[in-house]
């Protein structure tokens, strides 16, 4: 295939395959302020029409009920329980997986961009629950409550599976379940209670991406050193974003080269808002030597900060794109 010939679809199921597209596919993230800036620059996608980025993440048009929220340094925060106890969630109205116009937004970012990835994004039980009873809250409730956790997450179990369903008859590239289980200094929770409230609602949605050949990724911010044995277990294709200033790249390849690729890998808060150029540059190549020279690695930022210059964006796109070939 030569290199005219490779979309961004084709370049992201290559490294998901552990084989080598033309360059190093890429996505990348920043603050929300700072993507409504570029945004208004150069279009709502720039990422693909403007820098060429490889993935777009689509989310299903499912909504759970939260508590209040206030928008604070372009991030939405939740304030305030929704309810008063974790017994009422099971009586809050939960989402249809069967109502088909969830579906849409995929069906439309399809639509418009054919030749690009396509990930969906799900949101997993602990964010949700963040949302109803602020973890405050609920990391008690997992202690104080546990058969009513139980109840919520079979039951939750059940909605992810019938999503994921019909997720995978749509035409996209992979299943991306996220749950933020990590901090800077390791598990937010013990992994025995992560295997029973996240792990058992994406276990099912797992098998069933496997079933339909599509990968699955996992997200969480943080230290996942203590989680990876669980996610190799679970089946999970890929992690991300793998924050290298938190996870050791050296030992991850280490120890789970070509058992879980990388969707990630950059430093979003160090060399990209605060280097230079070049800087980014030789970043964005040791990176590639560290991760990716097997395949296995799409490359991608968490939130850069909104101080971060575009000649610093321009520098990790280009690096990407004209020198991290294969």
């Amino acid at each position: 295939m030569s290199d005219a010939s490779w979309s961004g679809r084709d370049r992201v199921r290559a490294a998901l395959r552990w084989e080598h597209p033309d360059r190093v596919p890429f996505n990348f993230w920043m603050d929300r302020r700072l993507m409504a800036r570029y945004a208004a620059r150069y279009g709502e996608h720039f990422r693909i029409t403007h820098f060429g980025a490889d993935v777009l993440e689509s989310f299903p048009g499912w909504t759970w009920p939260v508590g209040p929220t206030v928008e604070r340094d372009g991030t939405v925060w939740h304030v305030a329980p929704l309810v008063d106890s974790l017994a009422e969630v099971l009586d809050l109205p939960f989402p249809d997986p069967t109502d088909d116009a969830l579906y849409d937004p995929i069906r439309a970012d399809r639509a418009r961009f054919p030749d690009v990835a396509i990930f969906v994004d799900v949101v997993g039980p602990l964010t949700i629950l963040h949302g109803m009873r602020l973890y405050q809250n609920l990391f008690l409730d997992i202690y104080d409550s546990p058969e009513v956790l139980e109840r919520i997450i079979q039951r939750w179990a059940g909605i992810y599976a019938a999503l994921v369903e019909r997720l995978v008859r749509l035409d996209v590239d992979a299943i991306y379940l996220m749950d933020d289980i990590a901090g800077r200094d390791g598990l937010l929770l013990s992994l025995a209670h992560i295997r029973r409230t996240v792990f058992a609602c994406f276990a099912e949605p797992v098998a069933i991406a496997h079933a339909a050949g599509l990968p699955a990724l996992f997200h969480s911010d943080g230290d996942l050193t203590a989680a990876l044995d669980a996610l190799v277990e679970l089946g999970f294709d890929a992690v991300n974003p793998l924050e290298p200033q938190l996870n050791d790249l050296q030992t991850f390849w280490a120890r789970y080269g070509e058992r879980l690729a990388v969707y990630g890998g950059l430093d979003t808060y160090g060399v990209i808002p605060n280097g230079t150029p070049a800087d980014v540059r030789r970043h964005v190549l040791e990176t590639f030597e560290i991760l990716g020279r097997s395949g296995g690695l799409i490359f991608s930022t968490h939130d850069i900060p909104i101080h971060a210059p575009e000649a610093n964006i321009r520098a990790m796109v280009d690096t990407i794109r004209y020198e991290c070939v294969y």
